[in-house]
């Protein structure tokens, strides 16, 4: 079940069939996961080896430990968003019951040279960033990092930064609807300040989604990046043939 000779460490091996044994017991719909004790007769390692392989999965939000009571299984289905169509992907999981967002940023900063052509400005020029943490049932799940023009962005109040997602927010305050949307989607591997922020370790998987959004007659309004936790997260597009 572990091979010595792997250059992967013992307790990264063990998380990944635990990931397997949490499937099995949560299609059984059990809360309960296996005791440190039963792990450790299973894998015969350490139990710092097994405390590590758990923590894992703790941090990947898979498992969470009670003082005193145990392991038990936290996992639910992956939430999703629908992107065939700019309504259905500004509609999307945002009005989920328990989902939370905290500011984690706003203010002027110089325009990264990745965006500056996008909103029409040059490199290090004024423009407005905004990074939230989009949470579900208290587990922080997407960091959106969004930069649009300095005269926009000043007249959003924290209140509707937290309180909406950019669409409403830009039909509220300037009557604008989005007409146009460009999305890339590639994985990525957690640096530190992601891991930090998401609460997984360093190295885990995480959908790395750039989003530059369009007004008819304006251009590019909104541009920026977002992460998601790649085991609580996926995209959905319905396919069709050309008629």
């Amino acid at each position: 079940m572990i091979n010595n000779n792997s250059p992967i460490p013992k307790y990264v091996q063990i998380s990944e069939h635990l990931k397997v044994k949490v499937d099995e017991l949560y299609k059984e719909g059990k809360d309960k996961f296996l005791s440190d004790d039963e792990l450790i007769k299973m894998f015969d390692v350490s139990r710092m080896t097994i405390r590590q392989a758990v923590q894992m999965l703790v941090d990947q939000g898979l498992l969470k430990r009670i003082q005193g009571r145990g392991t038990f299984i936290v996992r639910k289905d992956k939430l999703k968003t629908d992107i065939a169509k700019l309504n259905t992907f500004f509609k999307g999981w945002y009005l989920e019951k328990n989902f939370t967002v905290q500011l984690l940023f706003r203010g002027v900063v110089p325009c990264p040279e990745e965006v500056a052509d996008k909103l029409g400005v040059s490199p290090g020029d004024d423009v407005y960033q905004v990074k939230r943490l989009r949470l579900s049932e208290d587990i922080p799940v997407v960091i959106d990092n969004r930069y649009l023009l300095k005269e926009y962005g000043e007249q959003i109040s924290d209140d509707e930064y937290v309180q909406y997602s950019f669409s409403h927010i830009f039909l509220m305050k300037f009557g604008w609807v989005f007409s146009e949307g460009e999305i890339e989607i590639e994985a990525i591997l957690a640096n530190d300040e992601v891991a930090e922020t998401l609460n997984v370790s360093t190295g885990s998987p995480i959908l790395y989604r750039s989003v530059d959004l369009r007004v008819e007659l304006y251009g590019c309004v909104l541009a920026g990046a977002s992460f998601y936790r790649g085991d609580m997260y996926k995209y959905k597009s319905v396919l069709s043939s050309e008629s």
